[in-house]
């Protein structure tokens, strides 16, 4: 029989923050900030369906997160678990696989003095334009760029619109949701980690796939999968479903 494999997204998939949880609702902490404070949560719906899919299924995380931001979920996941927007692939011993480094790190590398460029051109006007930049790493090298902005996210639309204007690099990706902006390398991104994982584990056997994610940027893994759940209202079904009203 096949192991069922459920590769999930978090943000906005299974958690959230305060404000875009179901309003008059008890809601379950499900990450906290660096401080320790409850920072995202889950409503009795998400958390109910969470446990039946831990009952299940393995499940695998796949995030934008770093490593030390998924450390601040309060979720024991104990498989592999795939952060920084696909480029970090880890064991379930919490170990980089030894493949990691002839293939994964090799298309970071190529991809550095690029990053390296944007982060330095975006941080020139951040202040004026109401945005932060941050740089996320791994061993050293740049996986992806985060810029964030305080507020309703008008910030990082213009931001998003200029750099689109300008041309983005062919091996360099935008990922844009809400309140969330990012740059990433291209060929290293969740639907790649989450074939390779998938090998990995039909080395065991044949395994039957689940994806789950809410952005744009998740359909190509959720596409790589078996079957997938999208949550009601997110950015795929607002941009991509529009079209089939009843």
């Amino acid at each position: 029989m096949s192991r069922l494999i459920l590769f999930l997204d978090l943000d906005d998939t299974i958690l959230q923050t305060a404000p875009k949880c179901p309003p008059g609702e008890p809601l379950i902490p499900a990450a906290v900030d660096r401080a320790g404070r409850a920072l995202s949560f889950m409503s009795q719906g998400q958390q109910r369906l969470f446990d039946w899919w831990a009952e299940q299924a393995t499940i695998i995380p796949v995030t934008g997160r770093t490593d030390d931001a998924l450390a601040r979920v309060l979720i024991p996941f104990t498989s592999w678990r795939i952060t920084h927007h696909g480029a970090v692939i880890r064991q379930p011993d919490g170990q980089l696989p030894p493949w990691w480094h002839e293939e994964i790190a090799p298309c970071l590398s190529a991809a550095q003095p690029l990053l390296q460029q944007l982060a330095e051109q975006l941080g020139v006007d951040a202040v004026a334009g109401g945005y932060r930049v941050s740089q996320h790493r791994i061993e050293q090298q740049l996986t992806y760029l985060s810029i964030k902005a305080d507020g309703d996210g008008d910030a990082l639309t213009r931001v998003r619109k200029r750099l689109e204007a300008e041309g983005l690099p062919p091996t360099v990706a935008l990922h844009h949701n809400g309140s969330n902006l990012a740059l990433m390398v291209r060929a290293a991104q969740k639907h790649h980690a989450v074939q390779r994982v998938i090998q990995e584990l039909a080395k065991d056997g044949p395994v039957l796939s689940i994806g789950a994610g809410d952005s744009l940027t998740d359909l190509p893994f959720l596409r790589l999968c078996d079957f997938a759940l999208v949550p009601k209202d997110s950015q795929i079904q607002r941009e991509t479903w529009g079209a089939y009203q009843p």
